[in-house]
């Protein structure tokens, strides 16, 4: 039956809570699955949103660079390395040659110009004879003599640069080193403009011969640093000549400015980068040309792009540069123009205008096929990836919307827990119950059934005159009520439990001498502990006075006390019986030689029913109500029981009493 109405109790709780549980549990995680799904496609929609906004942005910018870099190249400027773009994002100007690309320095007329001059017949026939003069003929000196005619014999300006810088060299070869070095402090200050037949300016032999030769570093730095400043693109033979120059300046920091010359390092690491960079576009543009711009020539109509007459920007490098091709105004041919990704994006940054519509973080990078979102069809292998999760403004219900679902799973699912737990804590409650009061009629069965069996043989023995004398006669007739008294106190043991729990027990406490309840107990108690040999030692004070007690109630907590010290004595054969006066209380001892208690057992054995699990106590008789009924008997005077125990060495029990009335 009982397991029965357990197994109701279960089904009903699945039924009642489980299964709702388990229907909003699902219906709460599926809507937070919908909400994070909506919430990721929001995000998709705002960044692509976003991506072709600042596309846009990006691309008015650029074509505005365009149009002002563009209209320049009909004249010689753009195609002098010496001169810097308009705007300080454009990375290159390229001349789109068929399928060839035209760097700068390739296309610059100066250049070309000089190289003329420096070729003439005459003039190199003349440099030629000094130079064999220097190195096999007569010497420097010869060398220098014919080197100053030169100089003042030449007609144009490069020629005499030239022939000032040979006149200095064989001067320093010939020992007279301050008029080389006049020389060589006149020629750094010419413009890089001036080269040699090689295209290096004449000014950096000046400066690496000034570094080895003088002590004119700081002028050498500023030169350097110039150059650095002014020129937006240097060949690769400059490029990698300046490096050096810098290089022997920093092998010499005793005499250089030091950070002066790590700034130049700084500047020119950058400039070789871009030419590295520049280097590669020329060396893949015909590829890159058929993947980006597959239209041919910028006509109108062809590439089908956004701005109809122009090429869209495509991508180009590790530090991407946004390139694309425009008509010439001047001919026929294609300008290409580079602008550096990371230059223009801090340049629009910059603006108010800008940072306040896009305050989101977000970079460039290259690769159609890498993460990101498509910028619009004027880029070509260009996305932009977002640092955040950049999501529309959602109101603010939305916003606590994941948080309230978490928190009402969390809230269910803790209830749902919570409801098991009492369910499971109940039964276990119902069943230990259940056990006990098992546990409890079985014990008092065993117990009715011995007194009652021993009163029945004594009785049937007196029936039938079998006693042999009188002395025999009187030893069962003590028998028969000692057993009835043991079986009256087990009755009332049950009785006052039964009141307790109903809550009807009623103690009558009245002024009553304690030391004549405790000689009454042991009067009770004197035939059974002389029959099973114990010796029952009593100290009772003179100077306990009377105390407000309900004598019967008092009197059966001794008894219990006193037949549970014969019970658990084991082999030991004495127990003590004590009253005295101990502050405002008295206090009743009973002191046993017996088993003793485990320490985390003592807490327990004044609950009902409670036996402690042990194989001594299985062979026992007992029920588990004599310490309940002392402790309830105790605290109902006022007072309380407490209980000092050794396993092995026995245990004591203490009854503590109010002198005064509570």
């Amino acid at each position: 039956m009982q397991a029965a109405g357990h197994r109701k109790q279960i089904l009903f709780f699945l039924i009642a809570v489980i299964l709702p549980s388990l229907v909003l549990i699902v219906f709460t995680l599926r809507m937070i699955r919908q909400e994070r799904e909506l919430a990721q496609m929001r995000i998709k929609e705002e960044r692509s949103r976003l991506s072709r906004e600042i596309g846009e942005n990006l691309f008015v910018r650029l074509e505005k660079i365009k149009i002002q870099e563009v209209t320049t190249t009909a004249g010689p400027e753009p195609w002098q390395t010496g001169v810097k773009y308009r705007n300080p994002e454009v990375a290159l100007l390229g001349l789109v040659d068929g399928d060839r690309l035209l760097m700068p320095w390739e296309l610059d007329r100066k250049l070309e110009e000089s190289l003329r001059l420096l070729n003439q017949p005459n003039f190199r026939a003349e440099i030629g004879q000094a130079e064999r003069m220097e190195f096999s003929g007569g010497g420097p000196d010869q060398a220098a003599t014919l080197h100053a005619q030169i100089l003042k014999k030449a007609a144009e300006p490069v020629q005499r640069e030239y022939a000032r810088l040979l006149l200095a060299r064989a001067l320093a070869k010939a020992g007279k080193k301050t008029e080389a070095l006049a020389l060589y402090r006149t020629i750094l200050n010419l413009s890089s403009e001036v080269r040699d037949e090689f295209g290096l300016p004449l000014s950096y032999y000046a400066a690496g011969s000034l570094i080895d030769q003088s002590g004119d570093h700081g002028r050498i730095v500023e030169r350097i640093t110039e150059e650095l400043q002014t020129r937006s693109w240097f060949s690769p033979g400059e490029a990698y000549r300046l490096r050096d120059l810098i290089e022997e300046l920093g092998r010499s920091t005793s005499r250089s400015p030091w950070k002066a010359v790590a700034d130049c390092q700084l500047a020119i690491q950058e400039h070789l980068q871009r030419l590295t960079q520049a280097l590669e576009l020329q060396r893949d543009f015909q590829g890159l040309r058929l993947a980006l711009f597959p239209g041919g020539t910028a006509q109108k109509g062809k590439t089908g792009n956004a701005s109809g007459d122009d090429f869209p920007w495509g991508v180009f490098g590790e530090n991407p540069w946004l390139i694309t091709l425009v008509p010439a105004p001047s001919d026929r041919l294609e300008v290409l123009l580079a602008v550096e990704a990371h230059a223009l994006m801090a340049s629009l940054r910059s603006e108010k205008s800008f940072a306040d519509a896009f305050p989101q973080d977000f970079s460039l990078v290259a690769g159609a096929s890498s993460d990101g979102e498509f910028p619009g069809d004027n880029f070509r292998g260009l996305r932009i990836t977002f640092a955040g999760n950049a999501a529309p403004i959602a109101p603010p219900f939305r916003a606590f919307q994941p948080l309230f679902y978490q928190l009402v799973v969390l809230l269910v699912v803790s209830m749902t827990l919570f409801g098991a737990y009492l369910l499971w804590k109940d039964i276990r409650r119902e069943l230990h119950l259940a056990g006990m009061r098992s546990q409890f009629v079985s014990s008092v069965s065993h117990e009715l059934k011995t007194p009652l069996t021993a009163i029945r043989m004594f009785a049937e023995t007196l029936r039938l005159r079998r006693a042999k004398n009188q002395q025999m006669e009187q030893e069962y007739l003590d028998t028969i009520v000692n057993e009835s008294e043991r079986l009256t106190r087990l009755l009332n043991n049950v009785l006052d439990f039964s009141k307790i729990e109903k809550g009807k027990k009623m103690y009558r406490p009245q002024p009553a001498d304690l030391a004549g309840i405790l000689r009454a107990a042991v009067r009770a108690m004197d035939y059974p502990l002389g029959q099973q040999g114990f010796d029952l030692r009593v100290d009772i004070e003179d100077n306990v006075p009377e105390v407000c007690v309900d004598r019967d109630a008092l009197e059966q907590a001794v008894l219990n006390l006193l037949h549970n010290a014969m019970k658990y004595s084991g082999d030991a054969r004495s127990i003590e019986l004590r009253l005295k006066r101990a502050d405002r209380c008295a206090l009743i001892q009973v002191a046993d030689r017996g088993i003793g208690i485990e320490p985390r057992e003592q807490k327990r054995i004044f609950e009902k029913f409670y036996r402690i699990p042990s194989k001594e106590n299985e062979r026992l008789p007992g029920t588990g109500l004599g310490l309940a009924l002392v402790d309830h008997i105790a605290k109902a005077h006022g007072g309380r029981v407490e209980v000092a125990s050794t396993p092995g060495q026995g245990s004591t029990f203490s009854i503590f009493l109010p002198l005064e009335k509570p």
